[in-house]
């Protein structure tokens, strides 16, 4: 197997996806705001959120799934395959349990539960393409939804997404056997554990400051959170090729290549992590006129926080895709739990300043323990984040004077901004 095809393949087809269902959160958002306005806005982003965390519980199996799926098409063994698709699909469905309680969660939770099912099976194939594919499908019927209620975008959304998705998935489903059962549920239960963390830091701060500051505050956070999480399309997007291909490499015993790979990996993500948080600063006045909202100095904060979650995600990757997966989810849960007491003491004080600097924090910790073991496992030069370094002190000035702090940001990483650019030339070329 070719891996920089690969690469380079599910990259492109992972730029269609997550551009339309990454940018769907984006435009979603401005069309309430200035429809229904902030105080809906906040409202609807907290049972979104809540159904997204939800979903993290539900798709128990997906990160599993995945990998295993990788590690046996690596092995040469693809029929043990099939033995692991259909709980992993199953799974989701406990959801509808909770529909006479609260249906809107419960189908909202159910499907993106099998869309994220979905989108990791797919990719342990080796087949990004397809879910491009289902995701354009499924961006069709969100434009429609806006015709019929605020969450009729995502039901129809999420809905053909998943239903690609499973009629695609019919002739992977197979009887499970006791033995590929087990080791998914071994595995799944520390992935589970670092995924529901990560998903936590994601939605957590939309609902926690809808419930601590209020819905207006929560309409603020929406609008300038779905606009820095734009930040970690980048990251979606190489991450759906690589983690593939470090469990590929696991399973053939290559960890000089896992360890180049993520290096590479990280320092690419930090210089365009970079310049994209120099772009948004650039853009803060037309995205207040967009959404109708003051951003202020803590859309820095915002910026800051979904930057260090877009450089460490290389580094945690090659942790959870190898053996060690209970490092990757202890780390995650440490910085969930840094930050859930650092909102629960500064959000009902500083609001939205609060929850960004919680955030902030709360990444700020999984990376350093990230890279700090990244480096005693595999080797990791700590170089590989220069770029994103370098980049903090001159992004501080761009908040006064953007277009300043880019232009020198751009004279001293202009070596590896070419370096990176016929790197990606030449994988296509190839």
């Amino acid at each position: 197997m070719d891996k920089r095809k690969v690469i380079i393949r599910h990259s492109l087809a992972s730029i269609i996806a997550l551009a339309v269902f990454g940018g769907s959160r984006f435009l979603y958002n401005v069309v309430v705001a200035r429809r229904y306005g902030v105080e809906i806005l906040g409202e609807v982003n907290s049972l979104i959120s809540q159904a997204f965390l939800l979903a993290g519980f539900l798709a128990f199996f997906s990160v599993g799934l995945g990998k295993f799926t990788a590690e046996f098409l690596g092995r040469r063994e693809e029929e043990r395959i099939k033995s692991i698709t259909s709980v992993s699909y199953a799974f989701p469905l406990l959801g509808l349990l909770l529909a006479p309680i609260n249906l809107q969660l419960a189908v909202l939770s159910v499907l993106r539960a099998l869309q994220l099912t979905f989108r990791s099976f797919i990719y342990g194939l080796h087949r990004g393409e397809v879910y491009a594919y289902a995701v354009l499908l499924g961006f069709l019927g969100f434009l429609v939804g806006f015709l019929d209620g605020v969450l009729m975008p995502y039901y129809l959304l999420l809905g053909m997404i998943s239903g690609f998705g499973l009629a695609y998935s019919m002739k992977f489903l197979g009887r499970p056997r006791v033995g590929e059962v087990k080791g998914l549920v071994k595995y799944s239960g520390w992935a589970f554990l670092g995924g529901i963390a990560g998903i936590f830091l994601i939605q957590a701060p939309y609902f926690l400051t809808e419930k601590l500051a209020g819905s207006r505050v929560a309409g603020a956070v929406s609008a300038m959170l779905s606009t820095s999480f734009l930040l970690s399309y980048m990251p979606q997007v190489l991450q759906s090729a690589i983690v593939p291909l470090y469990a590929f490499d696991y399973g053939r015993g290559r960890r000089e290549e896992i360890k180049a790979l993520a290096e590479e990996a990280t320092t690419l993500l930090s210089l365009l992590t970079a310049l994209a948080v120099f772009l948004m600063l650039l853009l803060s006045n037309l995205l207040e006129n967009i959404f109708r909202i003051e951003f202020g100095w803590s859309f820095l904060l915002s910026l800051l926080a979904v930057e260090v979650y877009v450089v460490f995600n290389p580094l945690i990757n090659v942790l959870s895709a190898t053996e060690y997966i209970k490092r990757s989810a202890i780390y995650s849960l440490t910085g969930a739990l840094v930050s859930l007491l650092l909102w629960l003491s500064l959000i009902p004080r500083i609001y939205e300043v609060g929850t960004f600097l919680g955030l902030l924090a709360g990444y700020s910790i999984i990376f350093l323990l990230v890279l700090a073991e990244t480096r005693r496992r595999f080797g990791v030069k700590i170089t590989s984040i220069r770029p994103f370094v370098l980049a903090m002190p001159f992004q501080a000035i761009s908040i006064k004077l953007p277009v300043l702090g880019l232009i020198a940001y751009l004279l001293i990483e202009y070596k590896d901004l070419r370096r990176a650019v016929r790197l990606f030339l030449r994988g296509i070329k190839s």
